[in-house]
């Protein structure tokens, strides 16, 4: 036996989120030309950075990559892993 738990929905219901709130607002997307203007007007230049990357970390600095390769270096050493 199924018994169903939902109420029925009324005849001016859309069965929708739009009836929980309101309708959601369309997407927008930027256009390349609009972005690009946008960047010029506001003086903004993008800037490209270096990560580094070791045992499943990110480093912006190398001296703190390489000194979590050594610590990696030493605890394998070790015969631990705690990668």
């Amino acid at each position: 036996m199924v018994v169903s738990t939902s109420i029925p929905s009324s005849p001016n219901s859309t069965d929708c989120w739009e009836n929980e709130g309101g309708a959601s607002r369309p997407a927008t997307s930027v256009s390349e030309d609009t972005e690009a203007a946008a960047l010029k007007q506001y003086g903004i230049t993008p800037v490209q950075l270096t990560v580094f990357d070791w045992g499943g970390y990110r480093y912006s600095n190398s001296r703190d990559a390489i000194a979590a390769a050594k610590r990696g270096a030493r605890l394998t050493e070790g015969g631990a892993d705690l990668r």
